[in-house]
Protein backbone atom coordinates (compact mmCIF):
# COMPACT_ATOMS: atom_id res chain seq x y z
CA UNK A 1 0.00 0.00 0.00
CA UNK A 2 1.17 3.51 -1.14
CA UNK A 3 0.51 6.23 1.25
CA UNK A 4 1.30 10.06 -0.26
CA UNK A 5 2.03 13.62 1.59
CA UNK A 6 1.20 16.76 -1.35
CA UNK A 7 3.39 19.92 0.52
CA UNK A 8 3.86 22.02 -2.65
CA UNK A 9 0.18 23.04 -3.90
CA UNK A 10 -0.14 23.74 0.02
CA UNK A 11 3.03 25.47 0.68
CA UNK A 12 2.19 28.01 -2.52
CA UNK A 13 -1.71 28.38 -1.34
CA UNK A 14 -0.25 29.29 2.31
CA UNK A 15 2.30 32.15 1.35
CA UNK A 16 -0.14 33.66 -1.40
CA UNK A 17 -2.72 34.24 1.34
CA UNK A 18 0.02 35.28 3.70
CA UNK A 19 0.91 38.06 1.39
CA UNK A 20 -2.27 38.54 0.54
CA UNK A 21 -3.47 39.37 4.63
CA UNK A 22 -0.03 41.49 4.75
CA UNK A 23 -1.25 43.62 1.99
CA UNK A 24 -4.64 44.19 3.32
CA UNK A 25 -2.84 44.82 6.86
CA UNK A 26 -0.57 47.16 5.71
CA UNK A 27 -3.39 49.14 3.84
CA UNK A 28 -5.78 49.29 6.63
CA UNK A 29 -3.12 50.41 9.76
CA UNK A 30 -1.52 52.81 7.33
CA UNK A 31 -5.59 54.53 7.06
CA UNK A 32 -6.27 54.40 9.97
CA UNK A 33 -2.90 55.77 11.29
CA UNK A 34 -3.15 58.75 8.90
CA UNK A 35 -6.59 59.63 9.55
CA UNK A 36 -5.79 59.91 13.09
CA UNK A 37 -3.18 62.06 12.44
CA UNK A 38 -5.26 64.39 10.11
CA UNK A 39 -7.97 64.85 12.54
CA UNK A 40 -5.38 65.53 14.96
CA UNK A 41 -4.29 68.77 12.79
CA UNK A 42 -1.24 67.37 10.85
CA UNK A 43 -0.58 68.39 7.57
CA UNK A 44 -1.67 66.02 4.44
CA UNK A 45 2.45 64.77 3.94
CA UNK A 46 3.79 64.60 7.45
CA UNK A 47 0.99 62.14 8.34
CA UNK A 48 1.70 60.21 5.52
CA UNK A 49 5.46 59.94 6.54
CA UNK A 50 4.36 58.94 9.92
CA UNK A 51 1.68 56.62 9.38
CA UNK A 52 3.76 55.13 6.56
CA UNK A 53 6.49 54.33 9.12
CA UNK A 54 4.02 53.01 11.59
CA UNK A 55 2.90 50.39 9.38
CA UNK A 56 6.47 49.83 8.44
CA UNK A 57 7.41 49.39 12.00
CA UNK A 58 4.35 47.25 13.02
CA UNK A 59 4.88 44.81 9.72
CA UNK A 60 8.79 44.32 10.34
CA UNK A 61 8.20 43.72 13.98
CA UNK A 62 5.38 41.50 13.35
CA UNK A 63 7.97 39.71 11.09
CA UNK A 64 10.58 39.49 13.84
CA UNK A 65 8.42 37.74 16.63
CA UNK A 66 7.05 35.54 13.83
CA UNK A 67 10.79 34.73 13.34
CA UNK A 68 11.18 33.91 16.51
CA UNK A 69 8.20 31.81 16.88
CA UNK A 70 9.29 29.81 13.85
CA UNK A 71 12.99 29.29 15.39
CA UNK A 72 11.31 28.33 18.07
CA UNK A 73 8.93 25.23 16.62
CA UNK A 74 12.25 24.50 14.39
CA UNK A 75 13.62 23.73 17.60
CA UNK A 76 11.05 21.66 19.06
CA UNK A 77 10.90 19.71 16.06
CA UNK A 78 14.40 18.98 16.07
CA UNK A 79 13.95 17.30 19.22
CA UNK A 80 10.73 15.46 18.08
CA UNK A 81 12.90 14.32 15.01
CA UNK A 82 15.87 13.00 17.54
CA UNK A 83 13.08 11.23 19.60
CA UNK A 84 11.98 9.40 16.79
CA UNK A 85 14.97 8.68 15.07
CA UNK A 86 14.05 10.42 11.83
CA UNK A 87 17.32 10.89 9.47
CA UNK A 88 18.52 14.52 9.47
CA UNK A 89 18.07 15.06 5.91
CA UNK A 90 15.31 14.14 3.67
CA UNK A 91 15.84 10.69 2.07
CA UNK A 92 13.68 8.70 -0.74
CA UNK A 93 12.26 5.29 -0.50
CA UNK A 94 11.15 3.06 -3.09
CA UNK A 95 9.08 -0.60 -1.99
CA UNK A 96 10.55 -3.37 -3.86
CA UNK A 97 9.86 -6.35 -2.51
CA UNK A 98 8.78 -9.95 -4.32
CA UNK A 99 4.92 -10.86 -5.13
CA UNK A 100 2.32 -11.86 -2.75
CA UNK A 101 0.67 -14.65 -3.20
CA UNK A 102 -3.17 -13.46 -4.17
CA UNK A 103 -5.12 -12.78 -0.67
CA UNK A 104 -8.11 -14.92 0.29
CA UNK A 105 -9.56 -11.89 1.34
CA UNK A 106 -10.92 -8.20 -0.35
CA UNK A 107 -10.47 -4.91 1.80
CA UNK A 108 -14.04 -4.03 2.21
CA UNK A 109 -13.20 -0.47 2.56
CA UNK A 110 -9.98 1.66 1.18
CA UNK A 111 -7.27 1.80 4.28
CA UNK A 112 -6.60 5.20 5.54
CA UNK A 113 -2.87 5.88 6.79
CA UNK A 114 -2.01 8.93 7.91
CA UNK A 115 1.49 10.17 6.75
CA UNK A 116 3.30 11.13 9.72
CA UNK A 117 3.49 15.07 10.15
CA UNK A 118 6.94 15.67 11.96
CA UNK A 119 8.56 12.43 8.99
CA UNK A 120 6.15 15.15 6.15
CA UNK A 121 7.90 17.89 7.43
CA UNK A 122 11.22 17.49 7.13
CA UNK A 123 10.61 15.20 3.80
CA UNK A 124 12.01 12.00 5.64
CA UNK A 125 9.84 8.96 3.46
CA UNK A 126 9.43 5.53 5.14
CA UNK A 127 8.23 2.42 4.81
CA UNK A 128 7.18 -0.78 6.93
CA UNK A 129 6.02 -4.24 6.82
CA UNK A 130 3.22 -5.23 8.75
CA UNK A 131 2.00 -9.39 9.46
CA UNK A 132 -1.56 -9.62 11.32
CA UNK A 133 -4.43 -12.10 11.30
CA UNK A 134 -8.03 -11.82 10.08
CA UNK A 135 -11.12 -13.11 11.84
CA UNK A 136 -13.85 -15.02 10.45
CA UNK A 137 -15.68 -11.24 10.90
CA UNK A 138 -13.18 -9.79 8.90
CA UNK A 139 -11.12 -7.73 11.29
CA UNK A 140 -7.48 -6.98 11.79
CA UNK A 141 -6.11 -8.88 14.91
CA UNK A 142 -2.51 -9.32 16.39
CA UNK A 143 -0.32 -6.99 14.51
CA UNK A 144 3.12 -6.79 14.39
CA UNK A 145 6.45 -5.16 12.68
CA UNK A 146 8.38 -7.24 10.40
CA UNK A 147 10.44 -4.36 9.08
CA UNK A 148 10.22 -0.58 9.34
CA UNK A 149 12.34 2.14 8.30
CA UNK A 150 13.86 4.42 9.13
CA UNK A 151 11.65 5.23 12.39
CA UNK A 152 8.95 3.24 14.16
CA UNK A 153 6.00 6.21 13.43
CA UNK A 154 5.73 4.70 10.15
CA UNK A 155 4.76 1.08 11.50
CA UNK A 156 3.07 3.14 14.21
CA UNK A 157 0.35 4.52 11.12
CA UNK A 158 0.56 1.77 9.27
CA UNK A 159 -1.09 -0.14 12.65
CA UNK A 160 -3.19 2.50 13.34
CA UNK A 161 -4.69 2.18 10.09
CA UNK A 162 -5.17 -1.54 10.11
CA UNK A 163 -6.86 -1.48 12.98
CA UNK A 164 -9.79 -0.09 11.46
CA UNK A 165 -10.05 -2.04 8.20
CA UNK A 166 -12.45 -4.24 7.26
CA UNK A 167 -12.18 -7.55 4.71
CA UNK A 168 -14.29 -10.37 3.19
CA UNK A 169 -13.67 -13.13 1.61
CA UNK A 170 -13.04 -13.20 -2.03
CA UNK A 171 -15.51 -15.02 -4.21
CA UNK A 172 -14.15 -18.51 -4.37
CA UNK A 173 -11.92 -18.26 -1.96
CA UNK A 174 -11.61 -20.28 0.85
CA UNK A 175 -9.40 -18.86 3.88
CA UNK A 176 -8.26 -20.55 6.45
CA UNK A 177 -7.77 -19.27 10.05
CA UNK A 178 -4.46 -19.27 11.61
CA UNK A 179 -2.15 -18.18 8.81
CA UNK A 180 -1.14 -14.49 9.23
CA UNK A 181 -1.00 -12.12 6.35
CA UNK A 182 1.96 -9.57 5.38
CA UNK A 183 0.91 -6.17 3.92
CA UNK A 184 3.86 -3.26 3.18
CA UNK A 185 3.15 0.18 3.76
CA UNK A 186 5.13 2.82 1.62
CA UNK A 187 5.47 6.06 2.83
CA UNK A 188 5.89 8.72 -0.16
CA UNK A 189 6.25 12.59 -0.51
CA UNK A 190 4.73 12.89 -3.75
CA UNK A 191 7.25 13.07 -6.69
CA UNK A 192 10.13 12.54 -4.82
CA UNK A 193 10.83 8.99 -4.76
CA UNK A 194 12.99 7.29 -7.68
CA UNK A 195 13.92 3.57 -8.81
CA UNK A 196 17.43 2.36 -7.97
CA UNK A 197 19.31 -0.43 -9.62
CA UNK A 198 21.41 -1.17 -6.56
CA UNK A 199 18.79 -1.14 -3.54
CA UNK A 200 14.81 -0.41 -2.35
CA UNK A 201 16.22 2.04 -0.54
CA UNK A 202 17.76 5.21 -1.81
CA UNK A 203 18.66 8.04 -0.05
CA UNK A 204 20.24 11.70 -1.09
CA UNK A 205 20.67 9.49 -4.22
CA UNK A 206 22.74 6.46 -2.53
CA UNK A 207 21.12 3.40 -2.28
CA UNK A 208 21.12 1.84 0.96
CA UNK A 209 19.69 -1.59 2.64
CA UNK A 210 17.25 -1.45 5.51
CA UNK A 211 17.80 -2.83 8.63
Amino acid sequence: MQVSATRRALNLTVAALTLMAVFVVVIVLQGAVMGALRNGGMAGGPALLVSGAVAFAVVVGSFGLWNAWLALDRARAEDERDRLQLPEGPCCVVWRGGEEAEMPWALVTPIHAHFPAIARRFGVEGITVVDFDITPEGRVKNIHCIDVWPSPIFYAAAKDALKDARFAVRPGATPRFGPSYRMPFVFRIQGSARVTDRGRLARRGRAVKSS
